[in-house]
């Protein structure tokens, strides 16, 4: 049996390996927010209409490192990763690294992502370094 830290890490791995709309359909909560880069956010059933809009194509993503990964209580954690990302927005080519924060909440035995929001830009790893023993 999976312990809880390692139910998450496979939900944020899953996450980075599927196409987050149909991914999130089953895996995020009913009021779950997307906080993207602009600063604008998006839910479940938006990532599904820009996925199929033919706006986006040719995305992959890798979670590089989970930076921490903390438990409010034993249903609900806040994890913290850097995430490569590469995809075509418009015809305007988007490759980086970027922070993400998810809060996720265990609903019926199973965690499902509750908040998310990704940086803009590159993140800077020799920050996280120097900062990581402070985690």
């Amino acid at each position: 049996m999976l312990s809880d830290e390692n139910h998450i890490i496979e939900l944020l791995d899953n996450f980075a390996a599927n196409d987050y709309g149909e991914f999130l359909l089953d895996n995020a909560t009913e009021n779950f927010l997307f906080i993207r880069p602009s600063g604008n956010p998006i839910n479940v059933m938006g990532f599904i209409e820009m996925s199929t809009s033919g706006n986006v194509s040719d995305g992959y993503c890798d979670i590089q490192k989970i930076r921490k990964l903390e438990f409010f209580s034993p249903n609900a954690a806040m994890c913290v990763f850097t995430l490569r990302s590469s995809f075509v927005y418009k015809n305007v080519q988007n490759s980086d690294l970027a922070t993400v924060t998810a809060i996720v909440k265990k609903i019926k035995n199973q965690w499902k992502f509750l908040w998310m929001h990704r940086s803009s830009g590159d993140s800077n790893l020799s920050l996280w370094n120097l900062y990581s023993k402070k985690l």
